[in-house]
């Protein structure tokens, strides 16, 4: 399925991914993190399928405050200390280089630096842009990665070197102008680069049975899911070829393992009671076969490159 053009001056209330507009599909609150009690109204598109929320709050950035960015007393990142995320990134760089070789790679949303640290540790020259001024200092000061502390990736890009791969790990759903972003990205991408994403997935079981108390729905901090379909509009639209697609590497089985615990727990801002990390194990042993299987599972990796490139 392409994605259609985008108008030129989309109305506020359109979809942030391709201007089309929405019909009511859902209201949630912030399960994840209760900042507030506010209801937030999320719509389909009715173009290209991206569910996104309609009059977004003037104070997003209010919503990532305190932990949301994980550090110890000790100012180290909590990920330091989680040995998962080495399978995690590993996954990913195994994946990359399957289709390159290390050059230079430009991270959008980077976080804590993990994928960009063991990025660097691989062989790639990374450069990590990021809104987190905590996260920025942490980045250079203590990983060594060069930080470009924004929240505007589309205006950073054209300033940069071109690179052989542009990264966005779960970046896309945060933004309010993610075709802006990506469209940016690929005139930076080198003609045999790759545009590796992460996103939530919208043709997940769990999305499919949970709907509102999807923990990957993390209203209001996600504003827009694209589905896989309109990302692999999107690609082809623009010449790029589909190398990796899965919903079954090793965060993508973490996020099902998580998905389910938030939605067994009351109030899960407020911790995981034993029951419910318990009966979530239990479902996900149950749910295994399928959320294994074809595209089923709660998050989305997917990398492009250009056609014709291999």
């Amino acid at each position: 399925m392409g994605t259609p053009p985008r108008p030129a001056q989309p109305s506020p209330d359109d979809c942030l991914f391709c201007g089309g507009a929405g019909k009511p599909a859902l209201r949630a609150t912030d399960r994840n993190r209760a900042v507030s009690g506010q209801r937030f109204a999320y719509d389909r598109c009715e173009r290209c399928g991206s569910l996104f929320c309609r009059r977004r709050p003037d104070d997003l950035a209010s919503y990532y405050e305190g932990d949301y960015f994980r550090f110890d007393a000790d100012g180290e990142a909590a990920w330091r200390q989680a040995p998962e995320w080495q399978e995690f990134e590993h996954y990913r760089l195994d994946a990359l280089l399957r289709h390159v070789a290390p050059g230079r790679l430009i991270e959008i949303g980077a976080g804590a630096g993990a994928f960009s640290w063991f990025a660097s540790q691989r062989g790639f020259d990374v450069t990590a842009i990021e809104m987190d001024p905590q996260c920025c200092e942490y980045l250079s000061s203590r990983l060594g990665v060069a930080a470009i502390n924004s929240n505007d990736a589309a205006a950073d890009l054209p300033s940069l070197q071109s690179a052989r791969v542009i990264a966005l790990w779960h970046v896309l759903e945060h933004l309010p102008n993610p075709a802006e972003v990506l469209d940016a990205a690929l005139d930076r991408l080198e003609p045999d680069g790759v545009l590796a994403l992460g996103v939530p997935n919208l043709d997940s079981l769990q999305f499919r049975l949970l709907r509102a108390r999807w923990a990957h729905l993390d209203a209001p901090r996600h504003v827009v899911i694209p589905p896989v379909s309109a990302l692999l509009g999107y690609a082809s639209e623009h010449g790029l070829e589909c190398v990796e697609l899965t919903t079954d590497d090793p965060f993508g089985r973490h996020c099902n393992l998580f998905g389910w615990q938030q939605a067994l727990a009351r109030r899960p801002a407020r911790g995981l009671p034993r029951s419910s990390e318990y009966a979530a194990a239990a479902i996900r042993r149950l749910a295994k076969p399928v959320e294994r299987r074809a595209l089923n599972g709660s998050a989305v990796l997917m990398m492009f490159q250009r056609a014709g490139a291999r």
